[in-house]
């Protein structure tokens, strides 16, 4: 006992050295053996207000709105099942500096955006603005189309140098406002850099429906939104006629162009500023900058040498097309590689051609073509059918494979529109097991028609994969103060804004990578996750008889968290997820030699059992008819 003794704390004193370091610069360790760690970071937020005039922002109704704190959780288990997910280990405590941008620096934006926007006539949601019986005023050509990547890096460039904004440790709003100015002009933003990759369609070019009055991510950590830009589709600020605009019974709330911010307009101008902290609050904070995973990443990782592994199933229900001319494989791995480099990725694809009698027939069951009994019945809903037939034939479709791999199973069905039945318009999903919230299957769906309209199938298969790592749509997130799930819908259907960054994640189809909030989120994520892992494993370690013969691998796990914690604290989160990821995988080595079990977020698999929900976010088209 007395030599055991002496071996544990030998070990300790070498760990506590090496963790002090980086302990100093925030009072956390990074590895405290069996010890959960709650990191605790400052987030400060600037609101940048450029062309608003200071008398027309009250500061206090606008902080009013604002969170002090956020802790994410994993979403999906307490919504839809009132279980409690993993704790991620995280909290976030904001900082709030409100600024205004000054003459010198709004002559210069708006000169800049009067040089680079190209004149056009108005969008045709302009014209349905025009159009209602309630407007202020007539949108008037020729408008203006400006490039929102280009200018949210012109914002990001000079934010440092002409405002004194550290934009690489914070997260930046910039609120503009070009109306009431002389050199005012009507104008739209656009992003028109990336077509599909399946169809070549460019979608920020050729719809109307994805002009923009915001955009953030391309660049760094920062976020424009402007309100007198547009008036525009995605939020429906273009309607002031109607209460409930996307027929729920529903008043949904939405923030006007800014000239509707008068008397006798669409809102009282003294709603302002309490409207923009909702937006900071709502989309910025809650959707964008600190936002909390759908499902939990942690369940995503393979084991010690494992690979993570896309395996898609193509199924051709079509016979007049091939579902392999809509599809890049090397395309989606090149995504999936770049978003995580410090897993070893693969995507394989088989082709069932035709598609087999089993699937078809659950196919035709969820999209209600075919009204029979069978696994969905358990769970009342005919949109669980695809997961339980899959979940009961799962070898029938997926080899075999080395148990330290993860598979990411994918299932995409090649169709007829008239095979999707009423689910036409459905792109995809990434699926739960329908028992306690943790993924389980992707799909996707593609038809003629829906390929004619602009989409393949490889930027659905990136974004529903995004979703089984974790990652939510930029619409729909959680309020950690109020407890409060929600999507753009009722109060908070000005939502739809956090569609307008720079996501794969998002409903517009106009980016198709892991931008920078992605990355930022699911790095803080996997970050803490893995450091509390190692934790839990080093507890096990030290006190086991045969410690020193694993030495090594603790020499180098304590190294590597302290490179994660310089990381994390400095903001550089891919590189400190990449640290806490092999500081996990170096005391999982030891445990495996020593024999103690290694943790796992992962549920067992279950029996199916009976359960009625469906999944809250499925990728629909938006618009379909532009």
């Amino acid at each position: 006992m007395k030599k055991r003794t002496l071996t544990v704390l030998s070990v300790l004193v070498l760990i506590a050295l090496l963790v002090a370091p980086a302990a100093a610069q925030e009072s956390i360790d990074g590895l405290i053996p069996g010890q959960p760690i709650e990191f605790r970071q400052t987030i400060p937020i600037n609101l940048v207000f450029v062309g608003y005039d200071p008398a027309s922002i009250d500061q206090d109704a606008l902080l009013a709105q604002l969170p002090p704190t956020y802790k994410p959780i994993v979403r999906y288990p307490p919504f839809y099942y009132g279980l409690p997910g993993r704790d991620l280990g995280l909290r976030y405590d904001f900082r709030y500096r409100v600024q205004f941008a000054g003459v010198e620096f709004e002559d210069s934006f708006f000169s800049y955006l009067q040089q680079n926007g190209a004149p056009g006539d108005p969008t045709s949601v302009q014209l349905d603005y025009n159009n209602q019986t309630h407007n202020v005023l007539e949108v008037t050509g020729p408008v203006l189309y400006v490039d929102a990547p280009s200018t949210e890096r012109w914002l990001l460039n000079r934010a440092g140098s002409l405002l004194g904004i550290d934009t690489r440790r914070s997260y930046t709003i910039f609120f503009i406002n070009w109306q009431g100015r002389d050199d005012f002009r009507f104008h739209v933003y656009t992003k028109t850099d990336e077509p599909d990759p399946d169809t070549g369609y460019n979608f920020g070019e050729l719809r109307a429906t994805r002009k923009l009055i915001a955009w953030g991510g391309s660049h760094g950590r920062t976020w424009f939104y402007d309100l007198s830009a547009g008036p525009e589709a995605n939020s429906s600020n273009w309607n002031v006629d109607d209460a409930d605009v996307d027929g729920d019974g529903l008043a949904d709330y939405r923030l006007p162009p800014i000239w509707e911010y008068v008397t006798g307009g669409y809102r009282d101008p003294t709603q302002l500023s309490a409207d923009l902290g909702k937006v900071t609050r709502f989309v910025g904070i809650n959707l964008l900058f600190t936002t909390s995973p759908l499902y939990d990443p942690l369940v995503t990782t393979p084991g010690l040498a494992g690979r993570k592994i896309a395996h898609l199933e193509m199924f051709q229900d079509d016979p007049a097309a091939n579902g392999l001319d809509w599809i890049r494989p090397n395309y989606i791995l090149n995504q999936l590689s770049q978003f995580q480099p410090y897993y070893d990725w693969r995507v394989r694809l088989e082709d069932n051609q035709p598609i087999d009698p089993g699937a078809q027939r659950a196919f035709r069951i969820f999209t209600n073509l075919l009204n029979e009994s069978d696994c969905w019945n358990a769970f009342g809903t005919t949109f669980a059918e695809l997961f339980c037939y899959f979940d009961a034939n799962r070898s029938a479709y997926l080899p075999a494979d080395d148990p330290v791999n993860y598979v990411i199973p994918v299932f995409a069905f090649n169709a007829t529109d008239a095979n999707m039945g009423n689910l036409f318009g459905l792109l995809g999903y990434a699926d739960d097991n329908w028992v306690d919230g943790t993924q389980s299957f992707v799909f996707a769906f593609d038809s003629p028609t829906v390929r004619d309209l602009g989409y393949g199938f490889s930027d659905t298969i990136v974004r529903e994969v995004g979703r089984h790592l974790g990652l939510p749509s930029p619409h729909e997130g959680y309020d950690s103060e109020l407890g409060l799930d929600y999507g753009p819908a009722g109060d908070t259907y000005f939502a739809w804004s956090g569609d307008e960054s720079d996501t794969v994640m998002q409903y517009l189809a106009l980016s198709h990578r892991f931008g920078q909030f992605d990355q930022d989120n699911l790095y803080r994520w996997e970050t803490a996750g893995y450091l509390n892992w190692a934790n839990g494993l080093l507890d096990d370690i030290l006190f086991h008889p045969d410690v020193y013969s694993v030495r090594q691998y603790l020499f180098g796990a304590a190294s590597q968290g302290v490179l994660a914690l310089h990381h994390f604290w400095s903001w550089q989160y891919l590189e400190s997820a990449q640290h806490a990821y092999q500081a996990y995988v170096l005391l999982a080595t030891a445990a495996q030699q020593l024999g103690i079990p290694t943790p796992s977020a992962a549920a067992q698999r279950l029996a199916v059992l009976p359960a009625r929900h469906t999944p809250g976010q499925v990728d629909l088209i938006r618009f379909p008819d532009n």
